[in-house]
């Protein structure tokens, strides 16, 4: 869910700024900023990622993405007031959005987010968004309800 398979002739130019899922083990729901350098066959691009680098640390990982695997970048929700408990969130972790539910409020605007993978870590107000779907070229904030 969430890439662009329901939108198959959405396309993106050079420069576009995007996010692009990697679901290789260990990356499972997790969202990483990426910019687009190069428009390549096939719906496949060629990506520049904002955070991640190669294995000696030299540069920005760069690698192809398919367009299935992408999607623009979710606009931007000023959170003032609280998350709530059991919402739906991404949390930065890792140089990227991890997909999440917020198990425990505590004091000091800070969280304890559960994630797929079974495990629990701390976050700050300010290092979790509201989670948002892109389904049918639109973004959508999910219910309580839906599932990681």
């Amino acid at each position: 869910m969430g890439g662009n398979e329901e939108n198959p002739k959405a396309k993106f130019g050079k420069g576009t700024r995007v996010e692009v899922k990697r679901d290789e083990v260990g990356f499972e729901g997790a969202w990483f900023g990426a910019t687009i350098i190069d428009r390549l066959r096939n719906y496949k691009y060629l990506v520049e990622y904002h955070h991640l680098v190669t294995e000696d640390e030299t540069a920005k990982l760069r690698e192809e993405a398919i367009l299935s695997d992408m999607r623009p970048f979710p606009p931007h929700t000023q959170r003032i007031c609280p998350f709530q408990l059991l919402e739906i969130v991404d949390a930065w972790y890792n140089d990227g959005w991890w997909l999440g539910r917020i198990v425990k409020v505590k004091k000091g605007l800070r969280y304890t987010v559960f994630f797929k993978m079974g495990e629990e870590l701390e976050f700050e107000h300010c290092e979790l968004r509201t989670h948002q779907e892109w389904i049918d070229g639109n973004w959508i904030i999910v219910s309580k309800d839906w599932e990681l």
